[in-house]
């Protein structure tokens, strides 16, 4: 990776506010997720068996759903590893300890925010609360936030030819085709624009933030990039097996390689509350397809985002230590 050795910035604010909602409005709408998640859940809940569900908790496994667990907390650092990088590739100077605190306290804000967009944006507004450039910064979550979804496209891309069921297969191109069309926007830039629109100076700074995402991006540390995020979202795979052996489910590393990248992206789009609900939906249909019940694919993903939860939490004993 090319990023260049930089020193670590002057965490200026530390204990800058948190950002509200715009007003009733962003209340609203987180409401409007909030009620998607719940509506989601309970749909899938009245169909699954309410009595199996509670025998399947009764004889979990602990071993393995603990290993899942610690998977889920390693992926952490490598993913703080992985901004770090990519920040250090647009301009801005962030020290490895800052990005892990700021990628800890994203994902614990998270939890309650729509999808993995609204930890982004916590880990923005922090980041410039510790005296990191906004341009560049916000370049850096952009591009982290691509490349997480990419790498997902490029799993799904190559399972496509082991996928036989139509709505699997339809779930896993519509993926493939969201990621393009965002990946696609990194080119709008290269559009002429009207002599008017090119003096206004909103719009010039939104050409430079995407010239330089994608600079970045077709760059030897977004390279790197995309290899740490194939291993990450590898690890996730690996923690969804363990957890299925948990319940007894027995080995589905093959239906887990193809369902959970699936489920990735389709959790990232900010219609629920974190994910939640979608990506449970995805599992028990995609899990579906290799004849895993449906009790079963429910809990596999509902365990799954414990262990996310569980993953965010030193992120609010370091947010609360510093306020």
């Amino acid at each position: 990776m090319s990023a260049a050795s930089a020193p670590p910035p002057a965490e200026a604010n530390p204990n800058m506010a948190m950002p509200r909602a715009n007003g009733g409005n962003g209340a609203r709408w987180l409401v409007l997720k909030a009620a998607v998640t719940f509506a989601l859940l309970a749909y899938l809940a009245s169909k699954i068996d309410l009595v199996g569900l509670e025998t399947k908790l009764r004889t979990l496994a602990l071993s393995p759903l603990a290993l899942a667990a610690a998977i889920i907390m390693a992926e952490v650092p490598i993913v703080a590893f992985r901004w770090m990088v990519l920040a250090r590739r647009t301009g801005a100077q962030m020290s490895y300890m800052l990005a892990l605190r700021l990628t800890f306290e994203g994902l614990f804000f998270g939890q309650v925010l729509p999808a993995s967009i609204g930890g982004d944006v916590v880990r923005g507004w922090l980041g410039a609360g510790n005296g990191v450039a906004l341009q560049p910064l916000i370049a850096s979550l952009i591009l982290d936030r691509l490349i997480a979804l990419l790498a997902a496209v490029m799993l799904i891309a190559a399972a496509l030819p082991w996928i036989t069921a139509t709505t699997l297969q339809m779930s896993a191109q519509i993926s493939i085709v969201v990621v393009l069309v965002v990946l696609g926007g990194l080119f709008v830039d290269l559009l002429p624009l009207p002599a008017p629109l090119k003096n206004i100076r909103l719009v010039s700074t939104i050409r430079d933030l995407i010239s330089q995402t994608r600079r970045s991006l077709f760059s030897k540390s977004g390279a790197g990039a995309v290899l740490i995020s194939l291993a990450v979202h590898v690890m996730t795979i690996v923690a969804v097996t363990a957890i299925a052996a948990s319940l007894g489910v027995g080995d589905v590393i093959s239906a887990s390689a193809i369902v959970v990248p699936v489920a990735l992206v389709a959790a990232a789009m900010p219609v629920s509350v974190n994910g939640w609900g979608v990506r449970e939906g995805v599992m028990v249909a995609g899990f579906a397809v290799f004849g895993v019940a449906q009790t079963d694919a429910f809990l596999i993903s509902v365990l799954l985002g414990f262990s996310v939860v569980l993953s965010a939490m030193p992120g609010g004993l370091t947010w609360l230590n510093l306020r």
